[in-house]
């Protein structure tokens, strides 16, 4: 059980270098190159939004690029690519074209246009060498990823703020951490059903909760691409804005929390479970760091074994709703131990303070 921090809490140190060591290719980014078609001429395409823009172009010129260099086009969605006007792929959502044999076919210029029903959001055109058949730089740097950088500065500092509460209060912390108490029906007491909701040391708890989910969350939403359509709201072109990104997304956690505890004091006055807020909201929290700690295995295991598609992380996803689902049945057998009412009675304090806060939040997840 102690294990588990440490192993998530590293998590995405272990992600950045797994990924740099297996890397063996050489990347050509034909980004820099897009057009768009408008009043009768090729414009840039950054001087429109990219929610605007279906259909791009760009030129390859196939003599700066030796044997055995390819062109890779990817989308998050089904695209259909054209060369020179005549159509190559239809409606795949990789295409891969080996330079050579479509020299001896079509000769140059080339221009290919890419079309992508839903924008292009996600959507990678590259030229990829070995790096022995490399043509015109002998020596160039890696091109930077942004989100990498970012990953091992931010696990770092989790990683750190988790040790701080550790040695501060280690009961406590392993109390959070301990699943087994998350899904037994008899609840029992410990340090942490005995402390204060609104202490100092609560809240940091809070506050390293929405951290830690911000972080795993914004993984998902990078990855997941335009399969998951809330992952448009936090783009990423920098290390800067990815810090930007992980802390409006942990602050939207941290308040969603405190939503959540202020409704489940207004609604436990309300139905008369006085007693039972502590059990409800802290066991809310321990399932919040088991789907961090879960999600967290499971995004090192995409990484460890190269599944980077979309589908994978909208699947992640999609799991997390149903462990929340699950949790709806836990803790209603929880409460239903402590409660002395009917239980027509503890299902209305259950839709009111749990199922309805379940459907906003898979209606967000999903919009």
């Amino acid at each position: 059980m102690r294990v588990l921090p440490f192993l998530l809490l590293s998590l995405l140190t272990i992600i950045g270098r797994t990924q740099s060591l297996v890397e063996h290719e050489v990347t050509y980014d034909l980004k820099s190159n897009w057009k768009i078609f408008s009043d009768g001429s090729f414009i840039d395409w950054s001087q429109l939004s990219s929610k605007d823009i279906s259909t791009i172009y760009f030129e390859v010129d196939p003599d700066r690029y030796r044997a055995g260099s390819r062109i890779n086009i990817s989308g998050t969605s089904s695209i259909s690519v054209y060369l020179n006007y005549q159509l190559l792929s239809f409606q795949s959502y990789t295409v891969s074209i080996d330079i050579d044999s479509l020299k001896a076919k079509v000769p140059a210029p080339w221009l290919f246009s890419v079309y992508q029903s839903k924008g292009l959001s996600w959507l990678q055109t590259e030229v990829i060498s070995p790096p022995e058949f490399r043509a015109d730089i002998g020596n160039s740097l890696r091109p930077p990823d942004y989100y990498l950088d970012f990953s091992i500065i931010a696990s770092v500092l989790v990683f750190i703020f988790f040790i701080v509460l550790l040695r501060s209060n280690p009961r406590l912390t392993f109390d959070y951490f301990n699943f087994v108490r998350l899904f037994s029906i008899q609840e029992r007491e410990d340090s942490l059903l005995n402390s204060r909701i609104s202490s100092s040391a609560n809240i940091l708890y809070y506050i390293f909760c929405s951290l830690l989910s911000g972080l795993l969350l914004l993984t998902i939403f990078h990855f997941g691409g335009a399969s998951i359509p809330l992952s448009e709201s936090f783009p990423i072109h920098s290390i800067a804005q990815a810090f930007f990104q992980w802390l409006k997304l942990s602050g939207l956690v941290l308040l969603s929390l405190f939503i959540k505890l202020v409704l489940i004091l207004g609604l436990a006055r309300l139905f008369d479970f006085r007693d039972a807020t502590s059990v409800q909201f802290y066991n809310y929290l321990r399932l919040a760091f088991f789907i961090c700690v879960l999600a967290g295995i499971v995004c090192l295991c995409y990484f460890v074994f190269k599944i980077q598609s979309p589908e994978a992380y909208s699947f992640l996803l999609r799991g997390i709703i149903w462990i929340f689902i699950l949790w709806l049945i836990v803790i209603g057998l929880k409460l239903l131990r402590r409660s002395s009412f009917r239980f027509f009675h503890l299902f209305s304090y259950l839709c009111a303070s749990e199922l309805i806060s379940f459907f906003i939040l898979v209606k967000v997840l999903n919009s």
